[in-house]
């Protein structure tokens, strides 16, 4: 999500005060207090996108670190690294990185660090097209969340995996990931990753012709990507709807969600969609219904 002119300003205002500070400590402070410093000014930087500012101060911290020998600094300037190097679309040194940080965190016998570390190179596989070495890194940073309670990042990473398996074709055993994610995030309170699962979940049930049980779940979605102003997503919940009550021959309701997703379509500037929407609608119109 893009900063307003007041986040960002507040932000810059916070990256000038650390660096202030950050020049006071270089003489008054020690090598893992500097690195702490430099830690600060490198997540500001990433605050603002400014990747190549948060690759220079991570660089640094870690140079601190390991002055002072303090291994979870290390630990942590490694990882920032790893994520800099994933924005620049480097995923072979993004993964260098992270397998660097992943091990210190498993001496240093930090589990949700190490987790992080290990979802993060399963990321970057996938961006590589990796897809079974990147579930395999999902797997076990699954695991280690699981040990943790850590529903948020156990929703994501069912999400995660469930992808993969839709992408593969095997719409039963991403169903399955979905449902899991679906138990955990219906007791949570964001409503955006919630939405997601509705509609991936939805998106199974449909591929697996299941299209009466894909028609609550999509129905979800579409009023939650509402609420979010999430026009996009809505419109791919919309249209996905459509297709289900089309399935189920229940022409009024497959017309109604076709007529709402048209101006969708037109406002995101998606012409093609836009005829074929309107092409079905004449369709309909022609045999009137």
């Amino acid at each position: 999500m893009s900063l307003t002119d007041s986040e960002r300003a507040h932000i810059q205002k916070a990256l000038q005060t650390q660096r202030d500070a950050l020049a006071a400590l270089r003489f008054t402070g020690s090598p893992t207090e500097v690195g702490n410093g430099l830690i600060q000014l490198a997540e500001l930087h990433g605050m603002l996108e400014d990747h190549a500012g948060s690759r220079q101060s991570y660089e640094e911290a870690l140079g601190f670190f390991k002055t002072a020998g303090n291994k979870a600094g290390q630990a942590q300037a490694l990882y920032g690294l790893g994520i800099v190097r994933a924005n620049f679309e480097d995923h072979p040194g993004a993964i260098e990185r992270l397998a660097q940080a992943a091990a210190l965190y498993n001496e240093l016998k930090d589990q949700e660090g190490e987790a992080l570390c290990r979802a993060c190179v399963g990321e970057s596989l996938r961006a590589l097209g990796h897809t079974d070495g990147a579930e395999e890194k999902y797997q076990e940073a699954l695991i280690l969340f699981r040990q943790h309670r850590n529903t948020q990042r156990v929703a994501a990473l069912l999400l995660d995996i469930g992808d993969i398996r839709m992408e593969a074709g095997d719409y039963k055993r991403a169903r399955e990931r979905f449902l899991e994610a679906l138990s955990l995030l219906e007791k949570g309170e964001d409503p955006e990753p919630l939405a997601l699962c509705q509609l991936l979940l939805g998106e199974s049930e449909g591929l697996l012709g299941n299209h009466e049980a894909a028609r609550p779940h999509l129905l979800q979605a579409v009023s939650l990507y509402g609420q979010l102003h999430e026009h996009a997503f809505e419109a791919r919940a919309r249209w996905d709807l459509a297709l289900a009550c089309y399935h189920q021959q229940d022409w009024p309701a497959a017309r109604a969600q076709l007529e709402a997703v048209l101006p969708l379509y037109e406002e995101q500037g998606r012409a093609d969609e836009a005829a074929k929407v309107r092409n079905v609608l004449a369709h309909f119109t022609a045999r009137g219904v």
